[in-house]
């Protein structure tokens, strides 16, 4: 029995680790390309030119890496890394064997997801761990406040995209169902968000992810000037995803293999 606990955690990062992998390497590759070649680059349509003094160093990965692209595949990729469930299990025929394990759904479905909010903690750090890291070796720094601040705000945010993720994958079997579903939902979102009555309110979260139009710099442009977090609107993210999670594992009982 000592064991099965063991099988399980193994067995959900099995499933998982060829997506987290290549989330990784997708998010550590743009990371690398911004600091390395961040004369050449272009940022959010702002052409980062040649010369620019020291001090825009900062602004420029931000706009790159925390408000730009490597912003836009994290939020797309955790879609596929939150794909799970027992349906995605029964397509492939695998079902039987996972449900003969002497565990209950519940245990299954809350191992997946632990596993999975881990990845994903491990991919928002990734960028803090290689810019400022990286960044000496072309003259430049960044400071690891700032990085940790984004890798917070990439999680909280991400944790919704995940479970939303998740909770399509319980509901409708295929492969591309939930992933497509989920991406239609994540465009809608930022889409609604930017209708004029809203817009006040800052519901996009692409825009919470990344701070736009609250990030703030120095009149140089020297440093990013330090912001708290948006704790309250992270904890309503976290009751939300929290939600998505008891109806993924209640539905998951009640299905019928």
């Amino acid at each position: 029995m000592n064991g099965e606990p063991m099988m399980l955690w193994y067995k959900a990062w099995r499933e998982s680790r060829m997506r987290f992998a290549m989330i990784a390497v997708a998010v550590a590759a743009i990371c690398v390309y911004a600091v390395r070649f961040r004369d050449q680059i272009q940022a959010n349509g702002i052409p980062i030119r040649p010369g620019l003094r020291d001090g825009a160093y900062s602004e420029n990965i931000y706009q790159f890496v925390y408000s730009g692209t490597a912003k836009g595949v994290f939020a797309l990729l955790v879609i596929f890394l939150g794909l799970g469930g027992l349906l995605r299990e029964r397509a492939h025929r695998t079902a039987i064997f996972t449900l003969a394990l002497p565990v209950s759904r519940m245990r299954l479905i809350l191992t997946q997801i632990v596993v999975g909010l881990a990845e994903m903690a491990a991919l928002a750090l990734l960028p803090a761990l290689l810019i400022p890291s990286l960044s000496p070796l072309v003259h430049q720094s960044f400071p690891l406040a700032e990085a940790l601040h984004f890798s917070v705000l990439w999680f909280g945010c991400g944790t919704i995209i995940f479970a939303s993720a998740f909770f399509l994958s319980v509901v409708f079997g295929g492969e591309y169902i939930a992933p497509v579903a989920c991406y239609i939902a994540l465009i809608s979102q930022s889409l609604v968000a930017q209708w004029a009555p809203l817009r006040p309110y800052r519901l996009n979260l692409m825009w919470t992810m990344g701070e736009f139009g609250t990030r703030h710099w120095d009149p140089q442009h020297n440093v990013l000037l330090s912001s708290p977090l948006p704790w309250t609107r992270l904890l309503i993210i976290a009751l939300i995803a929290s939600g998505l999670f008891a109806l993924s594992a209640r539905t998951t009982q009640r299905q019928d293999f």
